[in-house]
């Protein structure tokens, strides 16, 4: 008997309210740390471990860009190797410009298609600092020829 009474006695179960203030203070310190760590780093780039950059100070943004890498022995256009290097000159120029030709044509047929003027068409090029200028002059002109006259040199971080 005496269990039946306190059973009516008993106050019914209320689920406890969500308390929001608090998650969305959470919310919003982990949204802010997110934003602030992306745009410090606007793209990671694995590079070769025999490669070295030169250095600088200066900022540039890498988006929509050809990544177009000069290591010590190889020339790479988006991760496909398209030249190789000997004896301080490069073999398999001819290829680099088809590729790039490749690269312009579908460029240009997506310009008339979405009516896009303003795309940044450029390449981004990693390229070791011990090459000499003979093999880089060499890329840049065969690369303006195809119809990328526009450079972005990647560098390392001054500290």
């Amino acid at each position: 008997m005496a269990l039946g009474k306190r059973r009516k006695a008993a106050k019914p179960f209320i689920p406890p309210k969500l308390q929001i203030t608090s998650m969305m203070d959470m919310f919003t310190i982990i949204l802010i740390f997110l934003l602030f760590s992306f745009s410090n780093n606007p793209e990671q780039m694995d590079l070769d471990s025999e490669m070295s950059l030169p250095q600088s100070t200066s900022k540039l943004d890498y988006k929509d860009s050809i990544r177009l890498v000069l290591s010590k022995n190889e020339l790479k256009l988006d991760g496909n190797v398209v030249a190789t290097l000997e004896n301080d000159s490069i073999v398999g120029l001819e290829t680099l410009y088809d590729e790039l030709k490749k690269y312009r044509d579908i460029a240009d047929e997506l310009k008339k298609n979405e009516n896009e003027e303003d795309r940044k068409e450029h390449i981004l090029f990693l390229c070791d600092k011990e090459h000499s200028f003979k093999v880089v002059n060499a890329i840049v002109k065969t690369a303006g020829r195809a119809g990328y006259p526009n450079f972005q040199f990647a560098v390392v971080e001054k500290d």
